[in-house]
């Protein structure tokens, strides 16, 4: 029988409009609290992000991924540093199970003194901005500032509901090493013969701190896992992001909050486009659990973490690079 839980709706718009109004920002604190301890999903409104950018990035991941597949491999990842870039259908794995998408991945630039860059080690790169269409880099970057700022606002809610002042997160967070995707569903049905696979993306956690995700009028393809192990529909909400909590956030509550399983199963005659937008800490951020929760649960169920050693140990296994040279 399907479970009749829906995810929440919370309108963020006291912290996204510089309110002074304590009482309404405990409110909406509270709400997230809810929704954290709860599901860690919900529908985020009243973010004060124009919806013709929204739209837009959506119109240009479709307009890219439609592109013949010889101009998308010029920006494989396979030719910078295996994370920044193009991957195809099948080069994603979740689970060491291939997924059916295709992506786009941009991630903060990284100088060349840094760590990452000296040791050629994925990420380290530089990303890969597609020259077609000719207005995605701006308007993408445009975007990155937009959820920049939100995830800031977010977090600054997201501490409240702990507790904690508004600025708590402010120090593991001013150098946000952020991650951009853009993501392209074909129906599951169309893959076959060695490409068939169970999922367009199979079951997993988000592995940062905050994930936006702008998504296009497909339903039925994103699902999201209750307490009780029912999978639900997170379908689109016309001018909401969906936002889930990941890992980070998980261990820095000491599992107060829930990094919840989700999948995407797109069978259906449209192409999906989804732009998720990863808000996370600072490369170097140690990421343990706080006070504030050991004083709830004081066994400490997680160790200290470095997000950005955390981070490269994922990536490094997200994809089975193919041979290109097929074409």
């Amino acid at each position: 029988m399907p479970s009749k839980f829906k995810l929440p709706i919370i309108d963020v718009s006291p912290f996204t409009t510089d309110s002074s109004d304590r009482a309404a920002k405990l409110e909406v604190a509270k709400q997230i609290h809810k929704a954290c301890r709860d599901v860690g999903f919900f529908y985020l409104t009243g973010h004060n992000i124009p919806q013709e950018i929204m739209d837009k990035t959506l119109k240009l991941g479709y307009e890219f991924f439609h592109l013949p597949d010889e101009e998308k491999f010029n920006y494989s990842i396979t030719k910078q540093d295996n994370a920044r870039g193009y991957q195809r259908l099948g080069e994603g794995v979740t689970k060491y199970q291939k997924d059916w998408n295709e992506a786009l991945d941009f991630y903060k630039p990284v100088p060349r003194t840094h760590p990452l860059a000296l040791k050629k080690l994925p990420i380290g790169g530089e990303n890969q901005w597609p020259e077609k269409p000719s207005e995605f880099r701006a308007v993408f970057n445009e975007y990155k500032d937009y959820m920049l700022r939100l995830g800031d606002q977010v977090m600054r809610a997201i501490a409240l509901s702990l507790g904690l002042e508004e600025n708590f997160f402010n120090k593991f967070l001013d150098d946000c090493f952020w991650v951009m995707r853009i993501s392209g569903y074909p129906d599951l049905r169309s893959a076959s013969g060695k490409d068939r696979v169970g999922f367009s993306l199979g079951e997993h956690t988000d592995y940062g701190l905050l994930t936006f995700l702008n998504q296009d009028d497909t339903k039925g393809a994103l699902q999201v896992q209750t307490s009780d192990g029912d999978w639900i529909n997170a379908d689109p909400l016309q001018g909401a992001f969906v936002v889930n909590i990941c890992d980070m956030l998980n261990v820095w509550t000491n599992n107060i909050y829930k990094s919840t399983l989700h999948r995407v199963v797109h069978k259906g005659d449209s192409y999906r486009v989804t732009v998720p937008f990863f808000y996370e800490p600072n490369y170097d951020a140690k990421v343990e659990p706080l006070e504030a929760c050991l004083q709830i649960d004081p066994v400490k169920h997680h160790e200290p973490i470095i997000f950005g050693e955390h981070l490269l140990k994922k990536v490094s296994g997200n994809f089975e690079i193919i041979d290109h040279n097929f074409l």
